[in-house]
């Protein structure tokens, strides 16, 4: 091999190892970055679905302001990190076992949402599962009577866009505001119908335009782990407010 062949390999291999170190180290430093903003899309999600009725600062908003703030996703950033550090609390102690964590091996968690007068406004949690292609994650709110769903969330899916991927635009989440999971401490049979649900019904939604299936399962899995949440967590905070 010629000494020419031998310098141009050598010099090629440092290239390499030195292209490598500077990704490397990018990678590294963007990691913390990475975190903050996953942690901080999983955050909007909540709100989304606790859907506050007020600002950090107490100022009431109006059907409007919610709208463009949670249910367009338009809350801005200063604010997301004061909603749960004055007004949303997480609670992980004795909840069912089988209901989805955000993460695997995580337990799951209830939000709460209090206003600034300390009552509480808005239970969540955490929902998920299979659509047509993909599973469809959700964050579930509900008023304090535990049944009437006050904001809800699909994100983190591979549905087919203008067809089951509707699930995440705002007109699909609109409508399951001030719809009834259960009645009297009992679950209801929740459903998303083909075409538009009947006026005036409390318990389903207008489904997705050639999206039954995707329909279905976020039916399914809505009614699943409502029901486990109701039978354990949701009699226990019912009976410690009757108290």
């Amino acid at each position: 091999m010629q000494k020419d062949d031998l310098n141009t390999i050598k010099f090629a291999g440092i290239v390499c190892l030195a292209c490598s170190m500077a990704l490397a180290g990018v990678k590294g430093s963007l990691n913390g970055i990475q975190i903050r903003n996953a942690e901080m899309d999983r955050q909007v999600n909540i709100l989304k679905a606790l859907n506050p009725s007020f600002s950090p600062d107490g100022t009431a908003l109006t059907e409007e302001q919610q709208d463009e703030y949670f249910l367009n996703a338009g809350v801005p950033k200063e604010w997301i990190p004061q909603y749960f550090d004055e007004f949303v609390t997480i609670e992980t102690e004795n909840l069912p076992e089988g209901v989805p964590s955000i993460e695997p091996g995580q337990a799951p968690e209830i939000y709460k949402l209090s206003n600034p007068e300390g009552e509480l406004v808005a239970v969540g949690f955490y929902a998920e599962g299979k659509g047509l292609w993909s599973t469809v994650k959700s964050y579930v709110g509900l008023e304090p009577d535990l049944e009437t769903i006050r904001g809800v969330t699909f994100f983190g899916h591979k549905e087919t866009p203008g067809l089951g991927g509707e699930c995440s635009k705002p007109w699909f989440q609109k409508n399951f505001q001030g719809k009834k999971l259960g009645e009297n401490g009992e679950p209801l049979p929740f459903e998303v119908v083909k075409g538009k649900a009947p006026e005036g019904a409390t318990s389903q939604v207008d489904g997705m335009s050639g999206a039954t299936i995707t329909g279905n399962g976020i039916e399914r899995f809505l009614n699943k782990i409502y029901r486990s949440y109701n039978q354990d967590v949701f009699v226990a905070m019912r009976g410690a407010t009757e108290e």
